[in-house]
């Protein structure tokens, strides 16, 4: 068979098989054992029978984007282990059409300078248009001409070195390579990642796909200066300079809202109840006020009460999201007489359909069924009742 069969992190060849009788699409090849291919097709006309003789066509884009993506990855490689030492060991690959992306040992992230210079080095590997030589040979005169070997893979005692520029790149491998590192075309670095403990994952686009890549990347930038009326090359620094006034104004904001939401607690506290010696703050208030906000009604309806036995509920409804978030509030005078946070919120919380919980000071939950928020108001006097034992 012509087709490469899946190995060493790249993928199958794609393609065609053709007889007098029928027609299959390759989908994929598979390795079993050492001498055997088994192709998985899709037959898309005719039928085939054992012992037809048929013709097997590779998809000739398919393997030469796919060689693309294979002698990419040996490109970063190479420029990796330049930037960051040979402590940055192999961990694993995929190379598909167009894309690859390279799984190292390494226990920090990398840099935006680092990343630059990977890609910086492999591009003008690209550039130099080395010759790509395939050498077959002992595992033991390979290993001493300074080939890698690639990780979990198993060798014989004779192997394939693939050697793109001399000492630039020599490393065991039976995939699929092109001729010279320029057939390669661009090498865009997407970014790196964690994939793991002290594995990390660089991801890039080779040959057209990278043009693609890049060529969209040089649209949104072009379009982003023309919107902020200033040249390209001005964007990180305006974009920083936004972000930061954006950061300062959401700060603003979050302080006023805070603020607003203090001047309210007053109104609520005047809507309190006296259920024996404990004054109930139970209140509904407006929709569109979340989780976060009810806390600091909370914290400051409880702050007022100073060493009053306090109790403190509060309920709203989001009708973006559909929760219904709700917080109970104890004051240490209110827990000391047997009113607590926590039990409050788990009995109130099946009138809204939710569930929640905390401490006897502070606790919390969320629903989904705003049908039952004025059933859970009124509830909390019942509650604190039936703790205290007034009536």
């Amino acid at each position: 068979t012509p087709f490469y069969a899946e190995a060493g992190g790249q993928l199958a060849d794609r393609g065609q098989i053709t007889g007098t009788g029928g027609a299959a699409t390759v989908d994929d090849v598979q390795k079993t054992g050492k001498k055997v291919w088994l192709h998985n097709v899709t037959v898309t006309g005719g039928e085939f029978a054992v012992g037809q003789r048929v013709t097997a066509t590779v998809d000739h884009t398919w393997r030469h984007k796919a060689r693309q993506a294979h002698s990419g990855t040996h490109m970063i490689h190479a420029a990796l282990r330049q930037v960051l030492g040979p402590t940055a060991v192999q961990a694993g690959s995929l190379n598909k059409p167009g894309y690859l992306r390279f799984d190292f040992n390494y226990g920090e992230q990398l840099t935006a300078d680092q990343l630059r210079r990977i890609e910086l080095i492999a591009n003008e590997a690209v550039d130099a248009d080395y010759q790509v030589n395939t050498i077959e040979t002992s595992l033991d005169e390979a290993k001493a001409m300074g080939a890698m070997a690639l990780f979990g893979e198993n060798y014989g005692a004779e192997v394939r070195v693939v050697e793109i520029g001399g000492p630039f790149s020599m490393e065991l491998c039976g995939g699929i390579h092109v001729e010279h590192s320029s057939q390669i075309g661009p090498v865009a670095v997407l970014g790196e990642s964690s994939v793991g403990s002290g594995v990390r994952r660089i991801e890039a686009y080779s040959g057209v796909d990278s043009f693609r890549f890049l060529s969209d990347q040089h649209k949104l930038s072009g379009a982003l200066a023309s919107q902020l009326r200033i040249p390209s090359e001005e964007l990180p620094d305006r974009v920083e300079a936004l972000t930061t006034r954006l950061n300062e104004a959401e700060k603003r904001i979050a302080q006023f809202r805070t603020a607003k939401l203090s001047a309210k607690v007053g109104d609520y506290l005047l809507q309190a109840t006296m259920v024996g010696d404990i004054r109930v703050v139970a209140a509904r208030v407006p929709d569109g006020i979340v989780a976060g906000d009810l806390r600091t009604l909370a914290t400051e309806a409880k702050s007022r009460a100073g060493s009053d036995a306090d109790v403190i509920f509060f309920i709203s409804s989001d009708p973006e999201s559909g929760k219904v978030p709700f917080i109970a509030a104890a004051t240490d005078a209110a827990v000391a007489a047997g009113v607590k946070a926590g039990d409050i919120i788990k009995t109130v919380a099946p009138y809204v359909g939710g569930r929640g919980g905390g401490k006897p000071a502070m606790a919390q939950g969320s629903g989904s069924d705003a049908a039952g928020i004025d059933a859970a108001v009124k509830a909390v006097r019942d509650i604190v009742a039936d703790a205290t034992g007034a009536k």
